[in-house]
């Protein structure tokens, strides 16, 4: 099984389970996740106390969860597969021409969808992790889920 499909699977897991949120930080003060910190955690199993602070760029908190995201390979693919999944080009650094990943999970999680006029709801969002998921087992070839057994009647 692809290291990314399962990141992804349990960022899907962590999401239902402590709730999504798309405010100023990673982490809300009521434990909600955003879509980045959902994906952290089904990587690392844990969620550092950088990650709830507010995105404020005179923060130095800010700069740490960043770090703390950007210099991990898994989360960062698992960002890389779900940014794929959305299907628009991430926005580009200004400066360096490199693709923005963690801003256009943002700017996904944020927009408006043009048939309801509101951002993507928590099942959407979901859907989202649950697609990019199944989209790297197919790219890696190890699309093997696991049944559990038939059981039989006593």
């Amino acid at each position: 099984m692809s290291g990314t499909a399962r990141t992804l699977r349990a960022a899907a897991h962590a999401a239902n389970y402590h709730g999504l949120q798309s405010g100023p930080r990673f982490i809300d003060t009521d434990g909600r996740l955003d879509l980045v910190a959902a994906i952290y955690l089904g990587a690392t199993g844990r969620t550092p106390h950088a990650l709830g602070t507010t995105n404020d760029p005179t923060n130095p908190f800010n700069d740490l969860a960043r770090l703390l995201i950007e210099t991990n390979e898994d989360v960062m693919n698992a960002i890389r597969a779900v940014s794929t999944a959305i299907g628009t080009e991430p926005p580009t650094d200004s400066e360096t021409g490199e693709p923005c990943l963690i801003e256009h999970l943002w700017y996904w999680q944020l927009d408006c969808r043009m048939d309801t006029g509101k951002p993507p709801t928590p099942a959407e969002t979901v859907g989202l992790l649950l697609r990019a998921a199944n989209a790297e087992y197919a790219r890696t070839g190890t699309l093997t889920v696991a049944l559990p057994g038939q059981r039989t009647a006593a």
